[in-house]
């Protein structure tokens, strides 16, 4: 190695570092927003079916929507990867850190999530309009799982599992 050669590479080698680091962000930055529209379209999908119940809207929408719930249940582990909580980004992230030091508690939340969410998605099928409430109930009872020891689907992994996002 020459003086210039020298004198450069540690510099060469700290840019290097950083580029890293930064696409590492807006790796992580990416991953946080599909996340949050990941759950806004889950909100959308329970409007929906919610909007049913209360003869606010129809059943075939009803029906998708319960549909794409399911799917998007079990996606979400997919959706969480490591380093994208609020302990990293705060205020950008609602993600708790529990999520990675639970995951195993996380993992069962997400699959008792997704039953829920099939038992939804029969009722929904099915039309009968009373079955469809209760499943819903189910689903969507204390959603933030901080007022009961029975939270619903919803509120068994957002109440250990996520921050509500400030108003």
């Amino acid at each position: 190695m020459n003086v210039k050669t020298k004198a450069i590479a540690p510099w060469a080698a700290a840019l290097a570092i950083a580029v890293c680091a930064g696409v590492a962000q807006a790796d992580d930055a990416a991953a946080i927003e599909a996340r949050q529209a990941h759950m806004k379209a889950q909100s959308k999908d329970l409007g929906a079916i919610k909007a049913f119940t209360e003869d606010k809207g129809e059943l075939a929408a009803a029906q998708a929507a319960s549909a794409d719930l399911v799917k998007r249940i079990a996606q979400i582990p997919d959706l969480a990867p490591k380093g994208t909580g609020m302990d990293a980004y705060p205020d950008k992230s609602y993600a708790k850190p529990a999520i990675w030091s639970e995951w195993d508690k996380f993992v069962a939340a997400d699959k008792s999530a997704v039953a829920a969410a099939q038992a939804l998605d029969t009722a929904v099928k099915g039309g009968d309009k009373a079955a469809i409430t209760a499943a819903y109930g189910n689903m969507t009872r204390d959603f933030w799982g901080t007022a009961s020891s029975n939270p619903g689907a919803c509120g068994g992994c957002h109440g250990a599992f996520a921050q509500k996002k400030p108003s």
